[in-house]
């Protein structure tokens, strides 16, 4: 039984996918409590209500108590010792820091947060500093020390199969962060657009290290179910769906709020936002809307490597066709930014073999 169409009043996508998991003709894709089944109903009611509770609100709690995400950098002090801060101290220690991305996200909060509180509103036709040498300067060797101090080190409060999740989103969101380096236009921060690329991610992120049981729902009910004699193939749910069946909201808006939570700003809220899958790709009218285009293919991408065979050489062709009018880039620059070095070897790219690059 699924919920019809044709109603005299719509019906929220949150709320259809919720009942439609209800109802799920495969027992194994329903809910197995009715703890599970009320959760997604009030995540749904509160974020629609913007009331006190659900997902948001519990996501901000916890946000005070155990941070954004672990930290898995170890060393720092040996970056942070000396006094003074020279260009070429402050170049070195900024490829350290992105290599972590808590530590990341944690400095540009900070930075912004101070600019905020002095002033400088960054949503308000004001800055917003996404640039990791930047902010190192202006936060100071022992401000970048403090950031790092405030970070709970790996892997938190997680178990170790929950930990081994949220290093598998880190390392693909670390490869979408590349890709997104090597297609962005001339004359753009490769530092920049790496954050963007981050950001477009956090709510997922976020997701593995605070509700590591909801994210593991919403990885089963995106595995097609078993194949049965009235459905010899089923279908999977989207990314989207599964986290409205679970949560009650999507993934993004968890990112958002905790973006909007950080007071970055309108610009990089716009930029966080990543294409939705169903929406036409229009060329682009600015340079966020180049940036926030670039890691939304570089995402799309790297989502499609990660799928079985069959599906990996249609999802990363059908990403190609989707922004290629609009930021005029070909299989060419998208195979050279998924494999580097691939043109220097003197390979040819077949457009149709576009699988090759996984």
């Amino acid at each position: 039984m699924r919920l019809g169409w044709e109603t005299p009043h719509p019906i929220p996508d949150p709320l259809r996918a919720i009942c439609n998991r209800a109802t799920d003709r495969q027992p194994r894709q329903r809910y197995q409590l009715a703890r599970s089944f009320w959760r997604a109903l009030d995540g749904w009611r509160q974020s629609a209500a913007h009331d006190d509770g659900g997902p948001l609100v519990l996501l901000l709690d916890r946000l005070q108590r155990i941070g954004h995400l672990p930290t898995t950098l170890t060393g720092l002090h040996r970056f942070t010792s000396g006094s003074g801060l020279e260009a070429q101290h402050a170049s070195a220690l900024s490829e350290l820091v992105l290599q972590d991305m808590a530590l990341s996200l944690e400095l540009v909060r900070r930075v912004n947060n101070a600019l905020r509180q002095s002033g400088h509103q960054s949503g308000d036709g004001g800055e917003t500093v996404l640039n990791m040498q930047r902010a190192i300067q202006m936060l100071g060797l022992d401000g970048v020390q403090l950031a790092a101090n405030a970070l709970k080190p790996w892997p938190g409060p997680l178990a170790p199969d929950a930990a081994a999740m949220l290093r598998q989103a880190m390392d693909r969101v670390t490869r979408a962060g590349q890709v997104a380096q090597a297609l962005r236009p001339a004359g753009y921060d490769a530092e920049v657009v790496q954050f963007v690329a981050v950001m477009q991610n956090l709510g997922r992120l976020l997701l593995h290290y605070h509700f590591p049981d909801d994210a593991q729902q919403i990885h089963q009910l995106m595995q097609p179910p078993e194949p049965t004699a009235e459905q010899p193939h089923p279908a999977a749910l989207g990314e989207q769906a599964a986290a409205y069946a679970v949560l009650g909201c999507d993934l993004d808006a968890l990112g958002q709020a905790v973006a909007r939570h950080w007071g970055l700003g309108d610009e990089l809220l716009k930029m966080a936002r990543r294409q939705p899958p169903d929406a036409p790709v229009h060329p682009p009218r600015s340079d966020a809307d180049s940036i926030r285009l670039t890691c939304s293919l570089a995402n799309d991408l790297v989502d499609a490597l990660g799928q079985p065979e069959p599906q990996r050489r249609a999802g990363l062709e059908a990403a190609m066709r989707r922004y290629a009018r609009a930021l005029g880039l070909g299989p060419r620059e998208v195979l050279e930014a998924l494999e580097p070095g691939r043109q220097a070897a003197g390979a040819e790219p077949p457009q149709a073999d576009a699988d090759a690059a996984a």
